[in-house]
């Protein structure tokens, strides 16, 4: 029975909201490429889009020339990527949610803005020949495999809870897992977990640079903790 040592990271998301923030792109371009230049060392791309745009999509996007890291930067929010490119490539968590802390909390002192809701999401897989099958055996009953379940070429459950996390960050946590096909068309599972704070609660909150460093310090052991629930085992 695998436990979460035996999946990979994939993809992490890392996440701010900045509701009413005041945005000029070239202003904003040329302090970043001062600041993560020698990390996003890509030609950056700058989309001059019009006015009715939705504030929620990038005008500025840098990126690592290797493609691990990329940063999408809009009025109302700021997204900061680590993507995996091939077999090889690993990453620490802990270590990255750290870069990332760093990151967004320079980025919402260069706009001066406010922080009014926080989010990451990981994406973690694990090479299976029948997915599909595995999580049926997995997450159901023996008496469903016989029928409906006992020969999906797929397979999906979805959970959503809504809690106080560590008594601090009223969020909402969301975990998924699916068969998918990772390259070079290897069958996997693929766990997408995402935990972010209150929607409703954005226009109202402003977290402090030390709230967001602490979401995202505390959200590592959070995404490992729930993931050991579903695949138990050790951590």
């Amino acid at each position: 029975m695998p436990t979460i040592k035996d999946f990979e990271i994939e993809t992490i998301q890392t996440t701010i909201f900045t509701p009413g923030l005041s945005f000029a792109s070239s202003r904003l371009l040329a302090s970043a490429l001062e600041k993560w230049g020698n990390i996003f060392d890509s030609p950056p791309i700058s989309l001059p889009l019009p006015p009715d745009v939705p504030s929620e999509v990038p005008r500025i996007i840098l990126q690592s020339s290797s493609m691990h890291k990329k940063l999408e930067l809009a009025p109302k929010r700021a997204n900061l990527f680590w993507l995996r490119q091939n077999e090889t490539d690993t990453i620490i968590l802990e270590d990255y949610l750290h870069f990332a802390a760093d990151v967004l909390c320079n980025y919402v002192n260069i706009v001066s803005g406010k922080v009014g809701r926080i989010a990451a999401v990981l994406n973690r897989s694990l090479r299976s020949p029948n997915p599909g099958l595995f999580l049926a055996e997995h997450f159901c009953k023996e008496n469903w495999l016989t029928a409906p379940f006992n020969r999906p070429e797929s397979f999906e459950i979805h959970a959503h809870k809504r809690y106080s996390f560590v008594n601090r960050f009223n969020v909402n946590s969301w975990v998924r897992c699916k068969t998918g096909i990772a390259k070079p068309d290897k069958s996997i599972i693929l766990v997408e977990q995402d935990i972010n704070t209150a929607a409703e609660e954005m226009e109202m909150k402003e977290f402090s640079d030390g709230e967001i460093r602490d979401f995202f310090r505390l959200v590592n052991e959070e995404f490992n903790s729930i993931l050991s629930l579903y695949f138990p085992g050790g951590k």
